[in-house]
């Protein structure tokens, strides 16, 4: 096994104690590879898809003008995939549930664009239809 450094704050640090600790791992590499493997998987799960899709991306954000203008400037550029937006606000975030229709690829666009902006949290779900 290859054995690699990093380096993070304090605070950082004692977060992820305590998870890992709440979490039942024995030791900081266990609960690091886990991490690891679900962040492979989560990116992986949309490299190969192709095609036609319907799916959700979900946003979390601070309410502030300054995000929600570039959210705005995004969901103008890919208008034609976007079908509907629904949107809370609670407390001081902003909740949005956006339903995308489209080739896979300008889905992929789409939400690569809004993970960029920062403080963001997004995620994205594809809708299957039997």
């Amino acid at each position: 096994m290859k054995i690699i450094s990093l380096q993070i704050n304090d605070d950082l640090l004692e977060r992820f104690e305590r998870v890992r600790f709440q979490s039942g791992f024995n030791s900081k590499s266990e609960a690091l590879r886990d991490a690891i493997v679900k962040f492979i998987e989560k990116k992986e799960k949309f490299e190969n898809k192709e095609g036609y899709k319907i799916m959700t991306i979900n946003l979390v954000y601070p309410f502030k003008d300054v995000i929600a203008d570039e959210v705005s400037e995004i969901y103008n550029r890919f208008h034609l995939i976007i079908k509907a937006i629904t949107d809370w606000r609670i407390a001081e975030k902003k909740i949005e549930l956006i339903l995308v229709v489209g080739d896979f690829l300008s889905i992929k666009d789409l939400y690569n664009s809004i993970a960029k902006i920062k403080d963001v949290i997004c995620s994205i779900h594809e809708i299957i239809i039997d």
